[in-house]
């Protein structure tokens, strides 16, 4: 077992043990006629289970490069795929209003998909197209979810 997972592992079972804690005074129901504690209470419990899993699993292949020399904790990391991500979630977040969800979620998984892994430029075209009609039919049509109408306003409903 890594000292990382351990640590992290703890984390996530005392997360969910507090999670699971401040869900019961809201009262869990039953399972048939769940209260409003009931949800709270059953992710905390996942988490917890996920804390047990990644405190005891051990792996051989995380101790291999334990010993490198001049990496530590944060080198080595291949720091655009974590950037990427955070900044265009930030832009999303920006754009969603003034353009809508259509052009901002269509720009954000283009972003995503054509530049966390080098891609030619149809295959991340083609998902992010595919993602986002999914998306539109299945919360805005199906479900009828209001999304942000932005500049396609003839376009939602």
């Amino acid at each position: 077992m890594t000292k990382p997972n351990q640590v992290n592992g703890f984390i996530w079972l005392l997360l969910g043990a507090l999670l699971c804690i401040g869900s019961v005074p809201l009262n869990l129901g039953g399972f048939h006629k769940p209260g409003p504690g009931f949800m709270p209470f059953l992710t905390g419990a996942i988490l917890i289970l996920l804390g047990l899993i990644l405190m005891f699993s051990g792996s051989k292949e995380a101790k291999v490069g334990e010993g490198s020399p001049g990496k530590g904790f944060w080198g080595g990391k291949n720091w655009k795929n974590v950037l990427i991500p955070w900044l265009s979630l930030f832009g999303y977040l920006l754009l969603l209003e003034p353009l809508g969800f259509l052009p901002t979620s269509f720009l954000f998984l283009f972003l995503l998909f054509k530049l966390t892994k080098p891609r030619r430029w149809l295959e991340p075209f083609l998902f992010s197209v595919a993602a986002v009609a999914v998306m539109y039919f299945v919360f805005s049509v199906w479900l009828r979810i209001p999304f942000p109408k932005g500049i396609l306003t003839f376009l939602m409903r």
